[in-house]
């Protein structure tokens, strides 16, 4: 199992349990966002759905074990799964600092998150490339087993990953980019 402090020490990021706010202004736009998507009924129902399956593992910061191990060196390190996950299991939080969603450069940062406010996309990016935790290694698949979801909790939404399927002991993590991930970047041959 990878400890908080050997992968600090080994990767040289600050690991952070919960989401940082580039500035206070950014932090309320997300607040008034992400309270007027609630009034929307079909959010709201989601949201509350996902809310009853993952708040507690949420607001606990509750992690499963996992090793980071190098794939390959196409592909770099990955998350593996320590013990079985099973289905629906809450695997971890993406966190990072939310900033402004920038055009430029942007590609160049394998650690940045789209963050979602339900089913919108906003102006705002989870940037994990400094301060993060564990979830920042998890890699691309077109098979995932993993899904990433948008909750509201609080007031903040969050961006969590759960387990889609049984998740076997040494398996790696993996979950969908999307399409807008691979725009400008080339995709690994070994994929």
């Amino acid at each position: 199992m990878t400890t908080i402090s050997e992968l600090e020490n080994r990767f040289k990021i600050t690991y952070i349990k919960d989401l940082e706010f580039f500035d206070a202004k950014i932090l309320e736009k997300i607040k008034k966002k992400s309270k007027k998507k609630l009034k929307r009924n079909k959010n709201y129902n989601t949201n509350n759905w996902v809310l009853h399956l993952f708040e507690k593992p949420l607001t606990q910061k509750k992690e499963i074990p996992y090793l980071i191990k190098r794939v390959n060196p196409l592909v770099g390190y990955g998350v593996f799964a320590v013990k079985n996950i099973p289905e629906l299991s809450f695997i971890g939080e993406y966190t990072g600092i939310v900033r402004k969603r920038r055009f430029w450069g942007e590609f160049s940062n394998d650690y940045v998150f789209s963050y979602s406010i339900g089913p919108d996309d906003t102006p705002w990016v989870i940037d994990a490339k400094e301060k993060g935790n564990f979830t920042r290694f998890i890699n691309h698949s077109y098979e995932p087993n993993l899904t990433s979801r948008w909750i509201i909790l609080d007031g903040v939404a969050h961006i969590i990953l759960f387990a889609n399927r049984l998740i076997r002991e040494g398996e790696q993590l993996t979950y969908d980019y999307g399409p807008k991930y691979w725009k400008k970047r080339s995709f690994p041959e070994s994929f």
